[in-house]
């Protein structure tokens, strides 16, 4: 896997949507095509996709997606149906729940970590 950078190639994979760092959106996003966030968003997100939130970016927003690599700021829950990767420059105030999570150090996380084996199931029962 490769490792979560704070900022990732500046140009994105084809058919990616991109919200680039002019851009502020207020409202629902959702869709089945990956999308990078360059800009700000407030409101609410859902993709039945991947999510990238750039190292410009700045989310107010409860998010889930199958895939969510943050390098920029979330304020907000995050859940994930594959996993979340943290890069450096992440800061993230919100709870992740996720069957896979993936943090670099320098990341910072203000919330709960909450592992599930996929989206929707009970969090497993394991002691740590």
């Amino acid at each position: 896997m490769k490792a979560p950078t704070s900022e990732t190639s500046a140009t994105p994979d084809a058919g990616t949507s991109v919200i680039d760092r002019t851009t502020a959106l207020t409202g629902a996003l959702s869709g089945d095509r990956p999308v990078r966030i360059e800009g700000t968003l407030r409101g609410s997100i859902d993709l039945a996709a991947a999510l990238e939130i750039a190292g410009t970016a700045v989310v107010e927003a409860s998010v889930r997606a199958t895939v969510i690599r943050v390098a920029g700021t979330v304020v907000g829950d995050l859940e994930a149906v594959e996993r979340v990767e943290l890069a450096p420059t992440a800061r993230v105030k919100g709870d992740i729940t996720t069957p896979a999570l993936h943090v670099v150090e320098g990341a910072q996380l203000d919330g709960r970590v909450i592992m599930r084996r996929s989206a929707g199931e009970p969090p497993t029962n394991t002691k740590i």
